[in-house]
């Protein structure tokens, strides 16, 4: 990433280096820490025997990706997560740990693995999305020691065992047609008690009934071909009914 090309016009005396604004260099001389560079270009003398680093400070990701782990009811999963990052100190990121990424990626591993074992399978699935949240919360601390920022840290995903997918699957079906049972004796249960409702009606209001023989009646008959007789009509609204008296 350094331009040491020796100037040609200084018999090879100087060098240059370039900082790229998406960048950070730390600039060490004799192998001693001296400043840190902003982006920009650089001429040193070559007997100043100057060192760069450099540093992205473009947002990164860290993926820890198919992770066999154990739930706290002894079951296997796969697990893969991706996590967000950008380094906001380079100073610390280079000069406290031997590799900033590296370091992340263990401790998120073992944030990752302590979170999944105390765990059951049910829990797990249940608490994906926040999983992400509180390993976060416990690794940003960490990182911040080290010069890194954790944005954010997400379950990519989470791979179970044959037998439990299909175990899982029969209970979501189970589930599901237990919820349509439930919907229909609802509903049966409604069609009874508007059909004990119109029976009631219709016993305390005998003409109701009447209205009803007459309307079918009238229905029959409007339809081409047919012919209705009906006998006694003067007394097919009377005001007591024979049950009545």
């Amino acid at each position: 990433m350094a331009d040491d090309t020796p100037t040609k016009g200084l018999f090879g005396l100087q060098q240059q280096f370039i900082v790229k604004e998406y960048e950070r260099a730390l600039m060490y001389k004799d192998g001693k820490f001296e400043r840190l560079l902003e982006a920009g270009k650089y001429t040193f003398w070559r007997w100043e025997a100057i060192e760069l680093t450099y540093v992205s400070m473009r947002q990164m990701s860290e993926v820890i990706s198919g992770q066999e782990m154990l739930t706290s009811d002894k079951i296997g999963v796969r697990v893969s997560l991706i996590a967000q990052y950008v380094v906001d100190d380079p100073i610390k990121a280079i000069n406290v740990t031997e590799n900033f990424s590296q370091q992340l990626y263990q401790d998120l591993q073992l944030e990752l693995r302590n979170q999944i074992a105390g765990l059951t399978i049910d829990q797990l699935l249940e608490t994906r999305a926040e999983m992400g949240t509180e390993i976060t919360a416990k690794i940003k601390p960490l990182a911040s020691e080290y010069g890194i920022s954790l944005k954010r840290v997400g379950i990519r995903d989470i791979v179970l065992p044959g037998s439990v997918r299909e175990v899982l699957m029969k209970e979501v079906e189970a589930d599901r047609r237990g919820r349509a049972d439930l919907v229909k004796a609802r509903h049966e249960v409604a069609t009874a008690r508007a059909r004990a409702n119109t029976a009631k009606i219709l016993s305390e209001n005998p003409n109701v009934m009447r209205m009803q023989e007459l309307e079918a009646l009238v229905s029959v008959a409007s339809k081409q071909g047919n012919v209705i007789m009906l006998p006694d009509l003067t007394n097919l609204f009377s005001r007591k009914s024979s049950d009545e008296k």
